[in-house]
């Protein structure tokens, strides 16, 4: 008869790491920042102001998750999926923006196109380690 062994926590800590390991180590994320401003050059102006990169349809991500990150006063970004500092997938986006007067009007101060992923005119493929994006808007 073969005795049946229970895991104990030392087995369940080396599967948590083992399987970190293999989704975690895999390059299968890469640093994405950037610039965005108006079309004069001027910075966005807006009490909210976020960039999403969405996966599309035919994206090879891994992982289908959005990208975002708020825009600072100077118009630059560092994208995040779950925590500062992961990166985004590799794979095919499309890049929308939220920029608003204020929370509470809720009133958007970029052209409707730039807020879906169904109307965004903006691709990008994000698949090496690294880059850097640079997006110039239209103002309302």
């Amino acid at each position: 008869m073969i005795a049946k062994r229970p895991f104990t926590s030392s087995s369940l800590a080396l599967g948590f790491i083992l399987v970190t390991c293999v989704t975690g180590c895999g390059g299968d994320t890469a640093q994405v920042s950037g610039h965005v401003e108006y079309e004069d050059g001027s910075p966005l102006v807006g009490a909210i102001r976020v960039i999403r990169f969405e996966p599309t349809e035919d994206s090879k991500a891994v992982v289908r998750k959005v990208a975002s990150s708020p825009i600072a006063d100077d118009g630059s970004f560092e994208l995040v999926t779950k925590r500062p500092g992961d990166g985004v997938y590799k794979g095919k986006y499309k890049v929308t923006f939220t920029v608003l007067e204020s929370p509470a009007t809720g009133v958007s101060l970029i052209k409707p196109e730039y807020t879906t992923a169904m109307d965004s005119p903006l691709e990008v493929s994000v698949d090496h380690s690294g880059a850097d994006y640079n997006f110039t808007l239209e103002k309302l």
